[in-house]
């Protein structure tokens, strides 16, 4: 595509660099570079598994149109085998997904072996931390980077909705953004960004990850790139999904 998208908060825009005039990787929000960049966690990159599992072709800009009940299913498919893997990790170790702060001295949000689990997920998704302003990126999966292009350096600490762009919907940006403030899930189509600033349709599911108590402490991100086909309703998802899932004791 030859137009420009606008990059807004937090997120990388050209060259890496923001609005605010900021390089992204230096960004911080509270504490949240430090927890998520922490050498810990950084050390544990070498172990995840990469899948190429989408092209990063241009799409024509089409219309926002609402999901449709089966695009939400799959969707819900695709975050409920990231939320079962958390369930499943809680359950074996009793160990807390996301319950503290990491510390200054290097001991990573979120722990090694969970994160080891979450590097099998070939999905494309991100977890955010909820109760941290602009909902910064905590985690992103090897298919969510090949997607967009970033490494994920780039990533991390980012705001959650920073793919988006100058033609992305308003409207959908804050039913995102309410969803997640209202720890309701919620199924949107989305005109998103790559890293080098070609566009793509993004069925995008949020859903709220609780811990045993019932208290949301990550929020589940899950992008899927679809095509619109013109003149037609039929949506030709380029991934049919296979989803895990995840808990907070």
């Amino acid at each position: 595509m030859s137009r420009k998208p606008r990059w807004s908060g937090s997120g990388p825009g050209r060259d890496g660099v923001c609005e605010d005039g900021c390089r992204s990787r230096d960004i911080v929000f509270g504490s949240c570079r430090r927890e998520v960049c922490s050498d810990s966690v950084l050390e544990l990159e070498h172990v995840l598994a990469f899948e190429s599992l989408f092209d990063s072709d241009n799409r024509d800009d089409e219309e926002p149109r609402e999901a449709s009940d089966q695009e939400k299913r799959r969707a819900a498919a695709a975050v409920n085998n990231i939320l079962s893997l958390l369930t499943h990790y809680s359950e074996l170790t009793g160990k807390l997904v996301c319950e503290k702060r990491c510390t200054l001295s290097g001991i990573g949000l979120l722990g090694a072996s969970l994160i080891i689990s979450l590097g099998r997920i070939k999905q494309s998704f991100v977890l955010t931390d909820p109760h941290l302003p602009e909902m910064p990126i905590v985690y992103a999966s090897d298919a969510f980077l090949k997607l967009t292009g970033y490494a994920r350096h780039e990533v991390l600490g980012c705001q959650c909705m920073f793919l988006s762009g100058v033609d992305t919907d308003p409207s959908t940006l804050l039913q995102v953004k309410e969803s997640i403030q209202t720890e309701q899930a919620c199924t949107v189509r989305i005109l998103n960004y790559r890293k080098d600033r070609s566009s793509f349709w993004n069925l995008l599911h949020i859903s709220p990850v609780r811990n045993a108590s019932g208290k949301v402490s990550l929020c589940a991100l899950t992008s899927i790139e679809f095509m619109c086909e013109e003149g037609t309703e039929s949506i030709a998802l380029r991934q049919e999904l296979k989803i895990p899932v995840f808990y907070n004791k």
